[in-house]
């Protein structure tokens, strides 16, 4: 990814800040008084273009992949630092020793971590010359993708039937359009079920508006109307607990039995975090696993009953990957995602 450099006027003094780094002369027994002269601009007085390499991710610290391209056009030989300001939480600097004279490409190692998904413009400067260029805006991997056209690949295990067709394959895509409620943008995630699931997402806390059940799997005869609720935080710690509003429904016919009308409610609890997680023969990184009860409460009873339970793996940069769903016969359903792809 290239920019070109655009050309920054600063009158006040020069303060360089090393943050920790040791210099770094490629040469150590040059003479320790001189000092490489040159400038970061061609001959009209116009910084030259920088090259930046690498992905830029919110909280995730900087390696040898991240780095910038500067030209610089040396007068003299010497020792030289170039280095840039913090921005952002990040910085880039370099320092050795100028053999030759003329244009020349120099690598501006990158330090720090971003801390903000934005873009940050970051000033060069070099002989008391001034360039700069920009980092367009840090990627952000959380546990919900919600670009149109990712789609997730599940597998019912086992099988199940729906409306008398046996079925143990389905697929969710992003739709393009969110729709907004209660001040949150919830994208649709259609599937090949002709069904639609509502998800939305609020620092670090992911939201869903729809039923108490598990996703993909209804139990409730009939429920009065979606609701919003949090079925994720990544804010909690190993052990957090945290419960959805309740809701209206019917409940009975799920156990062989006559519909009662009464209220549900689902119980959460964070099981793991930052684990690595074996699904469609991958191993995949940062992981969190919830816990996810399911209770009822029959109107004119006192209490609630739990009617099932289940874990639910979530992974950053893939949203869910797993479901296991604990039935009421003892049984595993297990929904496992078998494919997936996140544009």
């Amino acid at each position: 990814m290239s920019t070109n450099f655009f050309r920054v006027l600063v009158f006040s003094s020069i303060l360089l800040i090393f943050n920790g780094c040791q210099k770094e002369y490629s040469i150590e027994n040059m003479n320790t008084y001189s000092y490489a002269q040159g400038t970061l601009t061609d001959s009209l007085g116009e910084c030259k273009s920088a090259t930046i390499i690498g992905n830029y991710r919110l909280d995730t610290a900087l390696t040898s992949m991240n780095y910038v391209l500067v030209n610089v056009n040396f007068t003299s030989t010497g020792k030289y630092l170039i280095s840039t300001d913090t921005v952002n939480g990040m910085w880039f600097i370099d320092s050795g020793y100028a053999l030759l004279t003329g244009g020349v490409v120099i690598k501006l190692k990158g330090y720090g971590k971003p801390i903000l998904p934005i873009s940050t413009t970051h000033i060069v400067s070099f002989n008391l010359e001034h360039c700069a260029f920009t980092i367009s805006k840090v990627l952000t991997e959380d546990y919900l993708p919600t670009s149109t056209g990712s789609f997730w690949e599940f597998q019912y295990l086992p099988g199940i039937n729906s409306g008398g067709v046996p079925l143990s394959n389905f697929k969710v895509t992003v739709a393009p359009d969110a729709i907004v409620y209660n001040g949150k943008a919830y994208y649709q995630y259609g599937t090949s079920l002709l069904d639609t699931f509502y998800f939305a997402k609020d620092r670090g806390i992911y939201y869903e508006y729809g039923t108490p059940d598990f996703d993909f799997t209804g139990i409730f005869d009939e429920v009065n109307n979606f609701f919003e609720y949090p079925y994720l935080n990544e804010n909690l710690l190993v052990g957090g607990v945290w419960e959805s509003p309740l809701c209206a429904v019917k409940f009975g016919q799920f156990l062989g039995m006559p519909s009662k009308l009464g209220k549900a409610k689902i119980k959460f609890t964070i099981l793991t975090k930052g684990q690595n997680y074996i699904i469609a023969g991958k191993t995949v990184p940062n992981t969190i696993t919830v816990k996810r009860e399911i209770y009822f409460q029959e109107d004119g009873i006192i209490g609630f009953s739990l009617i099932l339970n289940g874990t639910v793996a979530y992974a950053r940069g893939l949203g869910m990957i797993d479901q296991n769903i604990k039935l009421t016969d003892g049984s595993v359903q297990k929904i496992p995602a078998t494919n997936w792809k996140i544009n």
